[in-house]
């Protein structure tokens, strides 16, 4: 199976894809493509293209800015025009950072939302995240 892979407003960049296809390895999924943005606009078109093409997509970064541009806020907008309920978005625990990611299901599709610092993001996949994305509906 292969996933996309955005990042939006990141930083380490680099070590982040590298610590994501360390953790994707153990679950036998690659990655399909990696593109970055740096606006909302250019982060929904390249969601949209991601969709199209995959059912498990991963936004690196955003995390820590608010306001129009942070990502919690981005993603929010966005969900709110499509049948997305709250039940279908879950935090994820941060237990070394700031940051909560997320994880948002809609049918066959996944959106997962980890922040931008490597060590984070391996410590944000739990047995529970793991479980969610290999029991995922469609993938």
């Amino acid at each position: 199976m292969k996933c996309d892979l955005i990042f939006y407003l990141a930083r380490r960049t680099s070590y982040c894809e590298k610590a994501l296809k360390k953790q994707l390895e153990e679950l036998s999924i690659g990655l399909n493509q990696v593109t970055a943005s740096t606006t909302p606009v250019m982060l929904g078109e390249k969601l949209i293209e991601s969709l199209n093409r995959c059912n498990l997509v991963f936004i690196i970064g955003g995390l820590g800015f608010t306001g129009k541009n942070g990502l919690s806020d981005v993603l929010s907008k966005a969900l709110s025009a499509t049948r997305v309920t709250s039940s279908d978005v879950r935090k994820l625990r941060n237990n070394i950072g700031k940051q909560y990611g997320y994880l948002i299901r809609c049918g066959k599709q996944m959106i997962i939302a980890l922040p931008d610092k490597p060590e984070e993001l391996e410590e944000m996949f739990s047995p529970a995240l793991v479980r969610c994305i290999s029991e995922g509906p469609g993938l």
